[in-house]
């Protein structure tokens, strides 16, 4: 069954969610109307989340004027933003079956009447199966896109990635750094304790690496004990600074599952130039 919760909290109020009504069940196709079923069918058209959030605030606009909508991923930190906030909201709860799809604000700077309140609902019926079918194929391309070992991206994700940072880099000409680590000596874990502490070990530096890089980094396992971060707005210097703190945090590390280790690592580090293309990005760091 499908599940709205509403509630209309004013400037500053908590975000807090009171069911409107019991329960909204599974869309009658019957019963709805032509627009929202027209809707439907657009929204089909994408498997990303992203665009089709852009296509609802689009209808929307047409039947309920709002200033943006914010959509929060369910059991994630990040939100996705069409728009701008305002004073007054919508808020709701979207559930499928059990499911939990997240949760949907819709913001202006006036309230909404329980007419536009009952189009909304309406239109979040067009919604709710496609976001569905949005969140399933988002799910799969993040597990194929993480190391199943120490749960960071992989070498695809990286190589995605990298194509994008470099484009937001060089549209709003910003520095972009790349750094390059690898394990040192790493074949002695393996063959002195076993594969398995050698799993142990990559895990605790991808951790420790992880802890110690800025929110906004991002860090892959290119493969075998070597890693990758890609660091935003960071110049050589930045970059540099970041490598020594991670040099430092993993040569902390004194204890893997009870065995006393000493781990240390080689850095290469390359900052984006104007000309250049991914591969000579990363070759540079490579070598370096």
């Amino acid at each position: 069954m499908a599940s709205l919760g509403y509630s209309e909290p004013g400037n500053l109020a908590p975000a807090t969610v009171s069911p409107l009504h019991d329960r909204v069940g599974e869309p009658d196709t019957g019963r709805l109307p032509t627009s929202v079923l027209e809707l439907a069918t657009r929204l089909q058209t994408t498997l990303e989340a992203d665009v089709q959030l852009e296509l609802f605030a689009q209808e929307m606009q047409c039947q309920v004027a709002i200033d943006g909508l914010r959509f929060q991923l369910p059991g994630s930190e990040r939100a996705i933003l069409v728009g701008q906030e305002a004073e007054h909201r919508a808020s709701y709860d979207l559930t499928l079956e059990g499911r939990s799809l997240g949760a949907i604000s819709l913001f202006r700077r006036t309230a909404y009447t329980d007419n536009e309140i009952e189009q909304i609902e309406n239109l979040l019926c067009a919604l709710i199966y496609p976001l569905r079918n949005a969140l399933t194929y988002l799910r799969a391309v993040e597990l194929a896109s993480r190391d199943p070992l120490t749960g960071i991206g992989n070498r695809r994700a990286f190589e995605q990635s990298l194509i994008r940072e470099m484009d937001i880099a060089r549209r709003q000409s910003t520095p972009l750094a790349l750094l390059m680590i690898d394990i040192d000596h790493f074949k002695r874990f393996n063959d002195r304790f076993g594969h398995a502490f050698g799993d142990d070990v990559l895990v605790t530096v991808a951790q420790t690496i992880g802890s110690t890089i800025r929110r906004s980094d991002l860090l892959f396992r290119f493969g075998g004990e070597e890693f990758i971060v890609l660091a935003s707005h960071t110049d050589g210097d930045g970059a540099h600074l970041l490598a020594e703190r991670i040099r430092e945090s993993i040569a902390a590390i004194r204890n893997v599952r009870g065995r006393s280790v000493d781990v240390t690592i080689s850095l290469g580090i390359a900052n984006l130039q104007s000309a250049e293309d991914q591969n000579r990005l990363f070759e540079r760091a490579d070598r370096a």
